[in-house]
């Protein structure tokens, strides 16, 4: 898996195919309820996160779109939940990786930015019916590693066998 010899670095590079890729946390309380925030452009909850900025990784994108989205900080230690692949409808490949975010009072106070417009803190079961299935199977599997100091690779939000 290297550079062809015809072929230069940057001709190689050039015909990879491209990821998109990003970062987001998980922030709870002690009875894991998990923070989501409502997205103020279309009716959509959301984990605080968002794409990689060149020059990151994907701990430093969830860091950044945490504080930036939230206020809050993260955890100084990463530690990765969930690590799931999937292809959008342009055939594009994205990868979403999901950090333990803090653990907060129920009542933390946050910061929206202007991307969002409310937040809330719900149990999984209370935040199932509210999201589309494809996002809560990974919040619910997220949770799940999180009780369980797992980590889990998906695959369009399932695990792979």
């Amino acid at each position: 898996m290297g550079v062809h010899p015809q072929m230069s670095r940057a001709a190689w590079l050039a015909s990879r195919p491209r990821i998109v890729a990003a970062g987001s946390s998980l922030v709870y309380d002690v009875d894991y309820r998990i923070l989501l925030l409502h997205a103020s452009w279309k009716d959509e909850w959301q984990l605080p996160g968002g794409t990689h900025d060149v020059g990151e990784d994907l701990w430093q994108t969830a860091v950044r779109e945490t504080f930036e989205e939230t206020g809050l900080p993260m955890p100084t230690t990463p530690r990765l939940l969930v690590l799931d692949w999937t292809m959008n409808p342009e055939g594009v490949a994205e990868v979403w990786a999901l950090f333990q975010g803090s653990l907060v009072e129920s009542d933390v106070p946050v910061r929206l930015s202007d991307e969002h417009d409310r937040w809330r803190m719900l149990t999984v079961r209370e935040w199932t019916p509210l999201l589309p299935p494809y996002r809560a199977r990974v919040l619910t599997t997220a949770v799940d590693m999180l009780r369980s100091g797992g980590c889990i690779y998906l695959k369009e939000g399932e695990p792979v066998a």
